[in-house]
């Protein structure tokens, strides 16, 4: 079953995408190019570019992605929307649409900051 969410920056999202390893309800002990997270597990998230999302856990921890490229328009319309299966958001495998504007793009590598 696929699922499709809106996620702007007032929003909440529970969404994710299948593929990853790593349990349900928890966030991925290591960054990079295979990390994943938990979407049910997102408190809220921060469009701080066309480059970049910011997405602060339930537990505090705040993870941020760096899309592989720059998604035009992405920050001026504060959303996107994105097509997830299972639990788990992963680095390098999710494709996100900005709101209004139709740009497709991917989410590159999740890096870990320490939590608030």
């Amino acid at each position: 079953m696929i699922k499709s969410w809106r996620v702007g920056l007032a929003g909440m999202a529970m969404i994710a995408v299948a593929g990853c390893a790593s349990p349900a309800g928890e966030t991925p002990a290591a960054a990079g190019p295979n990390a994943c997270i938990n979407p049910t597990q997102i408190q809220k998230q921060e469009i701080v570019s066309d480059q970049e999302i910011r997405f602060v856990m339930n537990n505090g921890d705040v993870w941020t992605n760096r899309l592989k490229r720059e998604c035009q328009g992405l920050k001026f319309e504060g959303g996107f929307t994105w097509d997830v299966r299972g639990t788990r958001v992963c680095a390098n495998e999710q494709i996100i649409t900005v709101l209004n504007a139709g740009n497709t793009c991917s989410l590159g590598e999740f890096t870990k900051s320490a939590a608030s």
